[in-house]
């Protein structure tokens, strides 16, 4: 179709086929700043509209604002320009268009840098197609710079010059636009002291049974012990105290005797000698209080019961890096400190971002083998969602575009697996969109028999029919449930006050707010214990067998690679590297390079130079700076998706000196299978509802027989 031929025509002009794309595509953007709704915050002239409501009222907003433009003598090249304004990519995809590139921002006019330490230029340019970028030093091209951010690793006088950046999306060199020239210098190392406290602990208020934690770091170049004291008094690890010698220390309070660990906390971290191991030099944190605060009994009105879980687990997945649909801010930060609330309540957590319809269904299936009769279970979900015929569905980040009912998973299918195991609880918090999605319904009934018990809960982010959002980082459900959660409350209380708690925020439900959002939390409930809470005390009398085998089930998917130390041989010297590793989700592992002896060199780093091709699309290396001291850098990698791991773990460490100049890489260090990654959740699993109802099939056939 010649696109060209179309611009001066009126939008009753435009082809159906044309049309029937655009409506498709913008009435299923249901953030307020996507979609139709973008459209009309771009429109200018005489097509500006005072007001949206009768859209939203609208079964297809899409085409009620097309037919108001038309009526107004829009023509289809005014409506194209209002989707560039717009920055809508899809739209200007449809139409063929091409708009040349611009400059937005241009890189730092100088930049100065310390030997050894990563310096980045940015640039970013805007244009469509998307613009590619081709990076230059001092007038010469250089290889494999080519994206908008250049990243000089173990930064040297070598590398001092003038750098810019050529941004262009057509192939004829004359309109490529090159941005103004960045100048970087070196500047002269420092001395620094040996050691310095990167992170004092902090204060730590805890209820009554739960696990306080206290952290500290310190980055040097040398070998460090460490020794964690309460009130001057030396602790060891035991049935209450856990890495007592580690840079993190965790305190279980007991229900008996609690206010025995309340007191002050800190860390004498030491320098240990390179020859005989035995430390030299050490510096103290600061003291940090523990708080223990009496839980309220968990009991019914009258106090007659008080109760109990045999276990409590909680499976969290944020989705946010969709591939056909908008990213997300808020899921990545909304698990994470959910995370953090539930492991403080003595949850075994499961933590997992970014997950496929496959591996999404393989997680439910294995965290089911963690529930069991008498445990409380919680799963909660964030991320794009929609609702219809009464069914909400979890949008997996490999969903295609327009995508339909079987990409997505049905959470009714998620909870009835859940159920089927006989939890004393099981709570299910959604925290998607529900409004209703282009298609027809699924044929998919609702299984009644897993809801007799009386056990379940489920919290809806929003109504049926309204959208749930985000602000920056998080998002609003969480944002909320966060000091609420962990309060000594029964779990219909836990979201009567979140419905509260959302009804008093002034960016929700004010009418008299232009900015205002609407999103109504909805709660469905026949627990038949209704006073039971998320904070009651886990007992495991006449349980202890299983109890202890969920728990090595659990463990054995969180178990990280431990740190180890080794030396890199050079032709007259010897580097010594410790490699350390820290969780950051149940998928999610961020591996740390340090040097801790750089030999006779003035300048010496250590980064991950290759990982696995399954885990390797966002890994990139970051240098975290040692204060003062330059000289030696530990760098990290954040290592995503470790669930698609099909075989241990291999990575290659560079380890890289400036004088004299070398470089080595050590290759195929093994970590094994880390973390999630032992469960293989990248094998298929039979979908939930295909199980359910073969399940079901064989009880009636059962019966019949």
């Amino acid at each position: 179709m010649d696109m060209a031929s179309l611009w001066n025509k009126t939008l009753s002009d435009l082809p159906t086929d044309l049309f029937l794309r655009l409506r498709d595509y913008l009435d299923v953007s249901y953030s307020h700043n996507q979609g139709w709704r973008a459209i009309v915050a771009n429109l200018n002239g005489r097509y500006v509209l005072s007001s949206t409501e009768d859209f939203e009222r609208r079964e297809s907003p899409t085409t009620a604002l097309l037919t108001k433009l038309r009526s107004l003598g829009m023509t289809i090249q005014e409506f194209v320009q209002c989707a560039i304004r717009a920055d809508d990519f899809v739209i200007m995809e449809l139409f063929d268009v091409h708009t040349p590139v611009t400059i937005v921002h241009n890189p730092l006019s100088e930049i100065s840098a310390v030997e050894g330490e990563t310096v980045e230029i940015s640039i970013e340019a805007k244009g469509f197609p998307p613009p590619q970028y081709q990076w230059y030093k001092d007038n010469m091209k250089l290889e494999m710079a080519t994206e908008n951010v250049l990243r000089i690793y173990n930064f040297n006088i070598k590398d001092e010059g003038e750098y810019k950046c050529a941004a262009y999306n057509d192939e004829d060199i004359l309109k490529h636009i090159f941005s103004t020239s960045c100048k970087v210098y070196v500047e002269p190392v420092q001395p620094v002291p040996p050691l310095e406290i990167k992170e004092h602990p902090r204060p730590c208020f805890v209820f009554t049974g739960g696990t306080a934690v206290f952290k500290c770091e310190v980055w040097s170049s040398a070998q460090l012990s460490y020794q964690w004291y309460k009130d001057e008094q030396k602790l060891q690890d035991g049935l209450c105290v856990q890495g007592s010698s580690t840079e993190e220390l965790r305190i279980k309070t007991n229900e008996m005797d609690s206010l025995q660990w309340e007191g002050n906390y800190f860390c004498q971290i030491s320098l240990l000698h390179p020859c005989i191991n035995y430390p030299y030099e050490y510096v103290f944190t600061q003291a940090a209080a523990l708080k223990v605060q009496p839980k309220p009994n968990p009991s019914v009105q009258s106090n007659k019961f008080t109760y109990n879980a045999t276990d409590k687990v909680a499976l969290l997945i944020g989705c946010y890096d969709y591939r056909s649909d908008r990213l997300l801010s808020a899921p990545g930060y909304d698990v994470q400190t959910l995370s953090s609330i539930f492991q403080s309540m003595n949850f075994k957590v499961v933590s997992l971002l970014n997950l496929t319809k496959s591996e999404l269904l393989a997680a439910v299936d294995e965290f089911s083998k963690l529930v069991w009769k008498g445990v409380y279970c919680v799963f909660y979900f964030c991320g794009h969602g929609y609702e219809v015929s009464n069914q909400c569905f979890l949008v997996p980040v490999d969903a295609p575009f327009m995508y339909q009912h079987p990409e997505c998973v049905a959470a009714n299918s998620i909870f009835d697996c859940l159920l089927k195991r006989d939890p004393q609880i099981c709570c299910m918090i959604l925290d998607i969109c529900r409004k209703p999605y282009i298609g027809q319904p699924p044929e998919v009934p609702l299984s009644q028999q897993t809801y007799e018990k009386g056990n379940a809960i489920v919290c809806y982010g929003t109504s049926h029919g309204l959208a749930a959002y985000e602000s920056k980082n998080y998002g609003i459900l969480v944002k909320h449930l966060k000091n609420i959660v962990g309060q000594p409350l029964d779990i219909e209380s836990v979201f009567r006050k979140l419905r509260e708690a959302i009804n008093e925020d002034p960016m929700l439900n004010n009418n008299g707010s232009k900015q205002a959002y609407k999103q109504i939390p909805e709660v469905r409930t026949n627990l038949l214990e209704p006073k039971r809470s998320f904070t009651d005390p886990i007992d495991i009398k006449g349980n202890t067998e299983i109890y202890h085998d969920k728990t090595t089930i659990w463990e054995l998917a969180h178990r990280k690679p431990d740190s180890f130390y080794f030396d890199v041989k050079f032709d007259n010297f010897i580097v010594k590297v410790k490699l350390d590793f820290q969780q950051e989700f149940s998928n999610v592992l961020k591996i740390y390079t340090s040097i801790l002896d750089p030999g006779p060199t003035q300048s010496c780093v250590a980064y991950v130079s290759g990982v696995p091709a399954d885990v390797a699309e966002k890994a990139k290396v970051r240098t975290i700076s040692t204060g003062l001291d330059n000289r030696l850098k530990k760098n990290f990698v954040v290592i995503h998706n470790i669930q698609r791991l099909k075989k241990p773990m291999k990575i290659n460490v560079t380890i890289s000196c400036k004088v004299p100049d070398c470089k080595k890489t050590i290759e195929s260090i093994d970590l094994g299978l880390p973390l999630i990654a032992r469960l293989n959740l990248w094998k298929e699993r039979p979908d939930l509802l295909s199980q359910r109802f073969a399940e079901e099939v064989a009880e009636n056939d059962d019966s019949i027989l």
